[in-house]
């Protein structure tokens, strides 16, 4: 069921990727994999004080994007080991949530993204024509693990932040 509803605060915590860290079909597999055989999940799940989640989060910018991997967390967890912490804001939000039983990463971003609209679409949901021209250009992808980190649930979230200008700022060398 896709809705717009508003969302509070969260933090991410996790490891940054870049574009040009993509595999060849536009995903981050290879990333994704090193990350779930590597000790992270443990170390997320050891801090965890609601339900226990794996995350993709992009932040969007006109030219580019970074894409995040780890877990969400309440607003103020402190940061711990080698991982980065970036901060989402209360805000409107599409949410589209669906029953899961595995995290999906092996698609490329681009039709993950595109998967996302057309459930916000069908739903005739008022979303932003340019998420990176918003003041809130952020796209999540999180799914929710039971007690034994089983996959129970997908949920796409679409921030809808206040739109920016349309061009943005050119420099000059």
């Amino acid at each position: 069921m896709a809705e717009i509803k508003d969302v509070g605060a969260m933090r991410m915590i996790g490891y940054p990727y870049l574009p040009t860290m993509m595999d060849g079909n536009g995903s981050f597999y290879s990333a994704w994999e090193e990350f779930m055989n590597s000790d992270a999940p443990k170390q997320l799940d050891a801090h965890q004080t609601g339900e226990k989640n794996r995350t993709a989060l992009i932040v969007f910018s006109p030219y580019s994007f970074v894409y995040y991997i780890g877990s969400l967390f309440p607003v103020g967890t402190k940061s711990f080991g080698d991982f980065v912490t970036f901060d989402l804001p209360d805000s409107k939000a599409a949410v589209h949530t669906e029953p899961a039983d595995t995290v999906i990463y092996q698609i490329g971003v681009n039709q993950g993204i595109e998967r996302l609209m057309k459930q916000f679409t069908e739903a005739e949901l008022k979303i932003p024509k340019h998420l990176a021209l918003t003041s809130h250009p952020y796209l999540v992808q999180r799914w929710g693990l039971d007690d034994q980190s089983q996959v129970q649930n997908h949920s796409g979230i679409m921030y809808i932040g206040e739109e920016q200008d349309s061009q943005p700022d050119e420099y000059d060398d």
